[in-house]
């Protein structure tokens, strides 16, 4: 079955042919960064789907708060903070309360990160929104191709809560965890902290494993996961479910005392070859889950 990686893949080629002056990371990671005058601008658009990436019936100002969160972790994956963005809404809506309900959702997230909306454009069908963010690095871009063995890999929360929050909400059930799903917390102050140290960084949309992985390949290295150590809200199901937006991230070993102190506890460490492992107090559990992929 085709995924999303082999539809990206064919696309790499065109990428790869940009003028090496203008973009100084291109597609793989979690936003391009190109070079302008003052600073390198950080770029990426996500798409978000209706009856895919967030459920029908969905409150219209929740769609539009939870759109742009997601988008905007990718900045915050990247060690850059946002500065304007675009809308793309596709909408087959036919009440004007619902755009207003919406139009609430996009006051509410543009004033709390403070960034700008600077442009968009609407068009009638299936319900979709396209969200362009751009933004500039605390120091210097975070890639997902710096891991080095022996570096430890931390995560900024807890794993399921955005997947619990979604259950509950078909449920019909009153809990703390919907908003964790409808309205995801991006994790700009914890960007800027380990901007200055981390080796590499992604966020996790597609579920842990998977994200691990895409930094794992990109730094041709592997990794071995303590499933003690990571903090889960569900079961073993939440390393592969993604919805949490949390960052995961790689540094030094002379960083663990400092990342104590704040309160993060290493999960695991990278490793020599491709291989990721998880274990559970020295012994392998078989694992076979990756990841969220929309196409599967």
């Amino acid at each position: 079955m085709i995924s999303e990686l082999d539809i990206l893949n064919s696309f790499q080629h065109l990428v790869e042919k940009n003028d090496d002056n203008l973009v100084v990371v291109g597609s793989g990671d979690d936003a391009a960064v190109i070079k302008s005058q003052k600073k390198d601008l950080v770029h990426s658009m996500d798409i978000s789907k209706e009856g895919t990436h967030f459920p029908e019936n969905s409150n219209a100002n929740d769609i539009a708060y939870r759109s742009i969160a997601t988008a905007l972790s990718d900045l915050a994956a990247m060690g850059a903070y946002p500065s304007f963005i675009t809308v793309g809404l596709t909408s087959n809506k036919t009440n004007i309360k619902w755009y207003e309900d919406f139009t609430n959702g996009l006051e509410a997230i543009i004033n709390e990160y403070d960034i700008k909306l600077v442009g968009g454009d609407i068009t009638f069908g299936d319900l979709n929104i396209c969200i362009n963010v751009f933004g500039y690095p605390f120091m210097k871009p975070l890639l997902r191709s710096n891991a080095k063995p022996d570096d430890l890999i931390y995560i900024t929360g807890a794993l399921g809560k955005g997947r619990k929050g979604l259950i509950d909400w078909k449920n019909n059930k009153k809990s703390k965890y919907i908003e964790e799903f409808f309205r995801p917390k991006v994790r700009f102050g914890l960007s800027k902290y380990i901007a200055s140290f981390a080796s590499s960084c992604i966020d996790i949309s597609d579920g842990l494993f998977k994200d691990l992985g895409a930094i794992c390949k990109l730094s041709q290295v592997g990794a071995i996961l303590r499933y003690e150590d990571i903090p889960i809200t569900n079961d073993i199901n939440d390393l592969a479910y993604g919805d949490d937006y949390e960052l995961c991230f790689t540094c030094g070993i002379e960083c663990e005392e400092m990342l104590r102190n704040k309160g993060l506890k290493s999960i695991g460490k990278i490793t020599e070859g491709s291989n990721i492992k998880l274990t559970k107090n020295n012994k392998d559990i078989n694992f076979k889950k990756t990841g969220w992929d929309s196409f599967y």
